[in-house]
């Protein structure tokens, strides 16, 4: 059976009549087969389309052996005539961002002869693989050249040449093809071997923006996103701009230089709380009575690593130290230290009796456990 794909004569083609010759329970949805459709199946890294076929709602479209599936959520009847709808505002924006690598990718190659060898479009941004190294200033300008083809709005050709023609054409593929191949042409920019959708001419795709490029694989990875979606980004993005130049009543264009200034600030305030909280640890550790070898302290104001560097100050006074986290019974942070090596035998204890985890040496192990604090305490002046 061979499939319409009306899609291919015509990329805005909305809305269509078909019937439904297939449609299968996959799981929790239906897979529904058509004699000719206006629904690109995913590939060649574009996302399959969806809409509506009938009253089923379609959330995505695939092909396997040449059959396109849409996969809806209801049956509908085999041999009825539908109406199709697909949702143009996701098609027309997969159709923008996939021209925009086009142009990209034809500039990366055309201008330093590397290939994208990977190209996905995903819910946040388009990548692109480059199997090359490229600075942030190359793809700077790779962008602006980019944006120059959109303003000299140039025809995107689509075609199938024919066998002799194809093999003098030098295209871009990602793997080797055989059969007819449809090549899309961006005249200057790009000649690639493509299965998609895409404007008819370079105008319609409005913006490209380079969001991002970091190195991966041996090459550099891209994002980017082109069309409404580049304009929507932009749009989102210079509201935040504008939110936090307020917050640092800074002009919008001196907001980095504003930030590098918080950020000091708050490095200096750091350093500073540092510094007071280790004083008013050695004072409160000076300050806490010991009257034997061992002690048993309940602390609520040391977090983090700051409860083991006050139980190594209070180690300076006793052979063996417990200091415990307050806090609920049920979860207690401890250090426990014993300069004598015997850590690792009181931790076993702990473990046993208030459902203790952690480890170390023998001379300090920490972690967690549960417990009122005076049982805890009872038993450390037991056992120490």
């Amino acid at each position: 059976m061979k499939i319409e794909r009306l899609y291919e004569a015509d990329p805005y083609i909305r809305e269509f009549d078909a019937r439904v010759m297939a449609c299968e329970q996959v799981k929790d949805q239906y897979r529904i087969l058509l004699d000719r459709t206006a629904f690109f199946p995913e590939g060649g890294g574009q996302p399959g389309d969806r809409g509506m076929i009938g009253e089923a709602l379609i959330k995505d479209t695939h092909e396997k052996d040449g059959m396109i599936w849409h996969y809806g959520d209801r049956m509908l009847n085999v041999g009825s005539e539908v109406h199709g709808k697909i949702d143009w505002d996701f098609r027309f924006s997969n159709m923008q961002n996939h021209a925009g690598e086009h142009i990209v990718s034809g500039l990366i190659h055309g201008k330093y002869g590397y290939d994208n060898v990977g190209f996905h479009m995903g819910s946040e941004a388009v990548t692109l693989d480059i199997n090359g190294e490229l600075t942030k200033e190359q793809v700077k300008e790779i962008e602006k050249e980019a944006n120059g083809a959109i303003e000299a709005n140039i025809p995107i050709q689509v075609f199938i040449p024919e066998k002799r023609v194809l093999e003098q054409m030098e295209y871009r593929s990602k793997k080797e093809l055989d059969g007819d191949v449809r090549i899309v042409e961006i005249s200057g920019y790009d000649r690639c071997a493509c299965c998609g959708t895409h404007p008819l001419r370079t105008g319609e795709i409005r913006l490209i923006k380079i969001l991002s490029v970091q190195n991966y694989k041996g090459g550099v990875r891209i994002a980017m996103l082109a069309g409404n979606r580049a304009l929507e980004d932009y749009m989102d993005k210079h509201e935040s701009v504008v939110d936090i130049s307020h917050l640092l009543s800074s002009k919008t264009g001196e907001i980095t230089g504003a930030v590098e200034r918080l950020l000091k600030e708050i490095g200096d305030l750091k350093y500073t709380m540092v510094q007071m909280k280790r004083e008013i640890m050695e004072k409160k550790a000076e300050a806490q009575e010991i009257t034997g070898k061992a002690v048993c302290v309940e602390e609520n104001e040391f977090k983090g690593n700051e409860l083991r560097e006050y139980a190594n100050m209070l180690s300076e006074r006793a052979e063996k130290v417990l200091a415990v986290s307050g806090g609920t019974d049920s979860q207690r942070r401890y250090v426990l230290i014993d300069k004598r090596g015997g850590a690792k035998t009181l931790g076993q204890e702990i473990q046993k009796l208030f459902g203790g985890k952690g480890g170390g040496s023998p001379q300090m192990i920490q972690g967690t456990m549960s417990g009122n604090f005076e049982e805890i305490k009872g038993w450390f002046e037991q056992h120490a």
